[in-house]
């Protein structure tokens, strides 16, 4: 067999096998699957407008690239969003970490200033908020901030 008919016999079998392993991705995990979360973020009892809201999951074996987040809108409600804005959570169990970040400077200037929550949320370690996203839609409902 001559050197060019070995090289087109290597190149079919490598393009043969490489199209066998296109359909062949990973096997679908629970966290590929999102449903819709929403809830109302609330800072002694009143609405928080522009808090960053991560989704922390409680299973250890969600990787770490799963963090469910959202933005709370004036009235403090927010949609989550995993792999696109508003596209819905993983179902699970979830500390919650929350941050706020007042515009501070003048209209021609401004800048986003120190976090004015509590630190306790922003940890995973010390953060008490918790929610729960089921596949049935249920809304986390309020999380509830508290100043001390």
């Amino acid at each position: 067999m001559s050197k060019l008919r070995v090289h087109r016999l290597l190149l079919c079998l490598t393009l043969i096998s490489s199209a066998a392993t296109v359909g062949c991705g990973k096997a679908k995990q629970p966290w590929d699957t999102v449903y819709p979360a929403t809830g109302v973020l609330l800072l002694e009892g009143k609405p928080l407008a522009g808090a960053q809201i991560t989704l922390i999951p409680e299973d250890s074996e969600v990787p770490p690239s799963v963090r469910p987040t959202a933005t709370t809108e004036i009235d403090g409600s927010f949609e989550l969003g995993t792999y696109s804005k508003s596209d819905g959570a993983p179902a699970g169990s979830y500390k919650v970490l929350a941050l706020h970040y007042p515009i501070v400077g003048s209209k021609e200037n401004p800048s986003a200033g120190p976090n004015d929550l509590p630190k306790k949320y922003a940890s995973q370690n010390t953060t008490d908020l918790k929610i729960e996203v089921t596949p049935d839609g249920t809304e986390p409902g309020e999380l509830i901030l508290r100043k001390k």
